[in-house]
């Protein structure tokens, strides 16, 4: 019952800070669409100067419309936990959080779900921004896509919960969580060689990515995938939380070991 009343209330405050705070939704909303507008015409105007084939370039920037999709949920996923923690640091109610009944871990992976449900129709609106205006259209099997999202994100909500940890810890990790957004940039290449079906299923989310390209860009439906592939998603995401929520829980006994939690 306990954890039905946290889900509702945690929806709740998303969707109000949502609506409350639209000015910087807004303006978030299009400070992702501008710089995706001044990357892309910058690719196309290079790969025209260097006279790629036609072709091939539109095979590259639909591509580089689907990383970009991509590389924005991740982002969000990534940011969401750590960057909530510091905030809830910040505003001296992290101790509070961490006294209910619940525990600290289970408030925050329940407002990471959440905020989840909003940060993709965010996604949303901005890919559908982004194919109207460059005309790359992919194939927007809604549903199936957001199925594939879905059941990958739990890899990178572990990831963002050991920053969340150390978070706790450190207190000031911004400066490492910017080098990350960076560093995500090449987990979301499209047909990486690098990225063979081994090293795939090691890489948090990877597996997931292949899935959405090969429907966004390749035009296969979910049912199209073997066994292996839902084996190779689902492992990846259960691996990757479970070692979040190890990580997580250790640095907030630590922090509560310390006197951590009550301070910034």
């Amino acid at each position: 019952m306990g954890m039905i009343y946290l889900i509702q209330v945690s929806f709740e405050k998303s969707l109000k800070e949502f609506i409350r705070y639209k000015f910087e939704m807004i303006s978030m909303i299009a400070g992702l669409y501008f710089l995706f507008i001044a990357m892309f015409f910058g690719a196309k105007s290079f790969g025209l100067g260097i006279e790629a084939n036609q072709s091939s370039l539109d095979s590259t920037l639909e591509g580089f419309v689907a990383g970009y999709f991509l590389w924005t949920i991740m982002l969000m996923i990534f940011f969401d936990t750590a960057q909530g923690v510091i905030e809830d640091a910040n505003k001296g109610t992290l101790e509070q959080i961490s006294m209910s009944g619940l525990g600290l871990n289970k408030v925050l992976i329940v407002k990471s779900l959440t905020n989840l449900l909003i940060n993709i129709v965010i996604c949303f609106v901005v890919l559908f921004s982004i194919m109207a205006t460059t005309g790359y259209w992919l194939n927007m099997k809604v549903g199936q896509l957001l199925f594939i999202l879905l059941l990958g994100s739990f890899s990178m909500i572990g990831l963002s919960m050991i920053f969340a940890g150390l978070a706790l810890i450190f207190k000031r990790i911004q400066s490492f969580l910017n080098i990350m957004q960076y560093l995500l940039i090449a987990l979301v290449l499209p047909g990486s060689s690098a990225f063979t079906p081994l090293v795939s299923s090691l890489i948090p989310f990877r597996p997931s990515i292949e899935l959405f390209y090969d429907v966004a860009l390749g035009g296969m439906n979910i049912i199209d995938f073997t066994i292996i592939q839902y084996v190779s998603v689902c492992l990846n995401s259960i691996v990757y939380f479970g070692i979040g929520l190890l990580v997580f829980d250790l640095c907030c006994k630590k922090a509560k070991r310390s006197g951590l939690l009550g301070q910034y």
